[in-house]
């Protein structure tokens, strides 16, 4: 939500496939409803084509250039978030949508209860009703579909000191009309009178202003990780907070690691993993060991906060590295980081720093470890960068094109000092 509280921005993910789906940046306007800003990430196409590195790199390309537009204003989360079960009995596709079923949903998320059963929303602040209305316009009716697909209530994500409200929305569908993709549609709250002597509704927990490690779901820890604020330095300038995903494979399982590493020699000092990868898969069928696991990842989560709470942080600003590698290559391009001051040159594994006129270029070798059929120097390239000029620290994040012969390897961190 921008802090103005006019404005709201999402990310959707859209899907009419199994091969693929899509995602799109969103911003819309708290008062009407209405798109004001919209940024194609990737497609179903490119999703259903492409790795998924390659497709994350694409996505934090895509990401740049609607910054312009996102940096206009300031922008911080919505805190609170609630998601309703799916119950299949209910909502089992066919049906729902063939008996055109419009269940009543409601939830409460701290003093505020809202419902919906289309096109009828309602909000209770304190158990006093503050919105009743009709939104017909919400419904979706899909061409060459009899009858339109049903929505029902499957999430909110709520701010009571702006008082703004944003519904997610999921539908019907049928085989021969495909679910339509999930609609956020946001509201504003009506203002109550206070009351006297009353508190002021919906002070909320700031949001940590460094590196944080959370969920968003309760009861699924383990699976609803996030981490914010990475890659930071410290403001000495000696050290790396880093938050790492490990590919892991084909099974792409849940993964989440934190390292702290020395800026000058890129030796780890502390590291956790919060969540192993492998660990949640022989769990998910089993409540009882599911929960043990949940148990154990809260406490790491634990861990790492206070570990972090413990230094002052300072953001590394992610650089535009030209050309970017968006696609499969079997050869990395030859790729330039301009910094002022600083031109960094990578090729075939082999970096090359120049610090201005007069100034003698330093080299590096950088290379994957790989057999030599596979030739891993030719493979390297830099897959993201960041920097902190005035503590002369560049960290790159590496990577190597694959095929099936020379699988590509797991990204890994490379930090310079500078001085």
């Amino acid at each position: 939500m921008s802090s103005d509280g006019k404005s709201v921005a999402f990310f959707t993910h859209a899907s009419s496939s199994s091969d693929g789906t899509a995602r799109t940046l969103v911003v819309k306007d708290v008062d009407t409803d209405t798109v004001v800003f919209e940024k194609v990430l990737f497609t179903e196409e490119e999703d259903f084509q492409r790795s998924d590195p390659d497709l994350e790199r694409l996505g934090r390309v895509r990401t740049w250039e609607a910054r312009p537009y996102m940096e206009q204003r300031q922008w911080k989360p919505l805190l609170v978030h609630q998601e309703l079960p799916h119950y299949d009995t209910e909502f089992l596709s066919e049906a729902c949508y063939e008996k055109q079923v419009r269940p009543n949903r409601s939830m409460s998320v701290g003093d505020l209860k809202l419902s919906y059963q289309e096109p009828r929303v309602q909000l209770w602040a304190r158990g006093k009703k503050v919105l009743d209305r009709r939104y017909p316009s919400w419904k979706v009716r899909q061409q060459g579909c009899e009858h339109a697909s049903p929505a029902w209530l499957q999430g909110a994500y709520v701010n009571r000191q702006q008082g703004v409200v944003l519904l997610e929305l999921s539908f019907c569908g049928s085989h021969a009309c495909n679910e339509p993709p999930t609609a956020f549609h946001v509201l504003r709250i009506p203002k109550e009178k206070p009351r006297k002597g009353s508190a002021s509704p919906g002070q909320e927990v700031t949001p940590p202003s460094g590196p944080f490690v959370g969920y968003t779901k309760e009861g699924y820890v383990s699976g609803s990780l996030y981490a914010t604020g990475f890659p930071v330095i410290s403001e000495d300038g000696t050290r790396i907070a880093l938050a790492e995903v490990l590919a892991d494979g084909q099974r792409k399982d849940p993964n989440l690691l934190i390292t702290v590493r020395k800026t000058d020699t890129n030796e780890i000092l502390w590291k956790l993993p919060v969540l192993e990868a492998g660990e949640l898969s022989p769990v998910r069928r089993s409540v009882p060991l599911r929960q043990e696991l949940e148990g154990k990842v809260l406490e790491r989560i634990r861990q790492v906060n206070e570990y972090l709470g413990g230094t002052r942080w300072v953001p590394l600003v992610e650089q535009p590295v030209q050309p970017m590698v968006t696609e499969s290559c079997q050869q990395a391009p030859a790729q330039k980081l301009q910094l002022p001051g600083l031109e960094l040159s990578f090729q075939q594994g082999h970096l090359v720093l120049k610090r201005g006129e007069g100034s003698a270029p330093s080299e590096l070798s950088l290379a994957a470890p790989g057999t030599e059929a596979c030739k891993a120097a030719s493979r390297t390239f830099i897959d993201a960068a960041y920097a902190d000029s005035s503590r002369g620290v560049v960290l790159l994040r590496l990577s190597t094109c694959g095929d099936e012969a020379c699988p590509e390897q797991d990204r890994w961190y490379h930090s310079i000092k500078l001085r």
